[in-house]
């Protein structure tokens, strides 16, 4: 009996590695290269550093000038000179009570000398503190250092300037009370006005000799000097003298510390005075500060 073959059909093993790997004669598939990402699409990066505000830089620049020892002492001493004029007018009016006037101008005489100092403090403390390195990676432009510290040199001006006319209102006050006089504490705007001229000239004048020098030394000694030297070239020279009020700031101080409007001749005085001592010194600073190199 005959039986029918059987084919069989070979077994084949499965083997998933030789199937994972690339024919060597198959062609490759290109795969598709992602173009590169555009500068206005790439997304921003979280962790860069943030541009420092205005408003920053000048609270920055008040706590410098305020929480230094320097700053301090100057204060200080401008706190306890102002004192000593107060009670010396007091006692020496302590009969007839002291105007409220007289008082304030008092007061304002060591200010008027002092508080420049403060401006050149400020101004000279990122060079005479050696932080120049610091501030200026941390805000690289200049300029903009330079005008918060302007802003910050007024402000406590200012500041000085109303604590002043309280302290000085409260003595008349005192004054009168004691006296048994008429208490009179109006101001005025046009006094008021040009007492605000005057300290803000006053601690702008310093911020312009500091960034001129850059050397807190040499910048207190000229601002000093050169205001000293100037009376002797007036009292030898005709025409200094009688053109001393275009560019003798304290001759031109005399007339703003006055309770009268200005007019308009003072103003082109105040104006020629700032364009000296205040514009040229300080333009030719900022150039300094914004060319100095950093050691």
């Amino acid at each position: 009996m005959n039986t029918p073959s059987v084919q069989t059909t070979p077994l084949t093993t499965h083997d998933p590695a030789k199937e994972a790997m690339p024919s060597a004669t198959a062609p490759s598939t290109p795969q598709p290269v992602a173009a590169p990402a555009d500068a206005t699409t790439a997304p921003k990066d979280r962790f860069a550093p943030r541009p420092v505000s205005f408003t920053r830089l000048v609270r920055v620049e008040l706590r410098k000038a305020l929480d230094t020892r320097a700053g301090q002492g100057l204060l200080v001493a401008i706190a306890l000179l102002s004192a000593l004029s107060l009670g010396l007018v007091l006692w020496f009016s302590r009969e007839q009570g002291a105007g409220f006037g007289a008082l304030l101008g008092a007061v304002a005489v060591p200010q008027g000398v002092l508080l420049p100092v403060l401006g050149i403090l400020t101004a000279c403390s990122e060079w005479s503190q050696r932080t120049a390195l610091v501030t200026f990676t941390q805000e690289p432009r200049r300029l903009r250092v330079m005008a918060a510290k302007s802003v910050a040199a007024v402000l406590i001006g200012l500041g000085v300037l109303a604590l002043t006319i309280a302290v000085s209102a409260g003595a008349h006050v005192l004054s009168a009370g004691l006296a048994d006089t008429p208490v009179s504490v109006d101001l005025g705007a046009a006094r008021l006005v040009n007492l605000t001229l005057l300290q803000t000239a006053n601690v702008l004048l310093g911020v312009a000799f500091g960034a001129l020098f850059l050397n807190t030394p040499a910048a207190v000694v000229a601002f000093f000097l050169i205001p000293s030297i100037l009376p002797i070239a007036l009292t030898f020279v005709p025409f200094l003298r009688e053109h001393a009020p275009w560019f003798d700031m304290d001759v031109f101080a005399v007339e703003l510390a006055g309770g009268e409007w200005l007019t308009r001749q003072d103003w082109l005085h105040l104006a020629s005075n700032l364009g000296i001592w205040l514009v040229l010194p300080l333009v030719v600073g900022l150039i300094r500060v914004s060319r100095k190199e950093i050691g």
